[in-house]
């Protein structure tokens, strides 16, 4: 899941209007900023996962996300959003993808088996935060057509550069809703 998240950001700041939009965005995409991050370092993929989308690694990095937010913003709530900015991250990737929430714990629903289906879900998030945002104290340029536009084209993007890379991998367009595992 990747614009999900901006989704939940958008509608975080429309809530709570004082809070960042970036620290927001920051914050719904630490785990995946922190992923990126320790992959530069040598760090395998299964091992990355582990360490940023994992319990109890995951709390840790909402918590350090959070102090962080604290420490320059100088306020607690928009800090403990952040913290549940973070956290939901985590709760979106078990719907979408079949990472562990620990290790050896319950995996996700692997939505991403679904192409079409997890595409859907993840612009109804971005829709559905987007509309709200239009209706905070966001500047209007961050909350335009051309902004939703633009998300949805990277996230189709990415979904198809996906494909065409990995075909063999987790992610695959079935028709209609068939899951990828049948066609393996």
């Amino acid at each position: 899941m990747i614009i999900g998240h901006v989704g939940v950001a958008f509608a975080a700041r429309w809530r709570w209007p004082a809070a960042p939009l970036p620290w927001l965005l920051g914050g719904s995409m630490a785990p995946d900023i922190w992923r990126a991050l320790l992959a530069a370092t040598g760090l395998d993929w299964r091992e990355t996962n582990i360490y940023s989308h994992l319990l109890p690694w995951s709390g840790l990095l909402a918590v350090l996300v959070a102090a962080a937010a604290y420490l320059v913003l100088r306020d607690a709530r928009v800090a403990l959003l952040i913290f549940a900015v973070v956290g939901s991250h985590i709760a979106l990737d078990m719907v979408s993808g079949w990472k562990e929430l620990w290790v050896g714990g319950p995996g996700g629903l692997d939505l991403e088996h679904f192409e079409q289906l997890e595409f859907v879900v993840e612009a109804v998030l971005l829709w559905g935060g987007w509309r709200l945002l239009r209706r905070s104290t966001a500047p209007r340029r961050l909350s335009g057509w051309p902004v939703l536009a633009l998300l949805l084209s990277i996230q189709a993007a990415y979904l198809i550069e996906s494909f065409q890379a990995r075909p063999w991998k987790t992610r695959c367009i079935a028709y209609p809703l068939s899951p990828c595992w049948s066609h393996l």
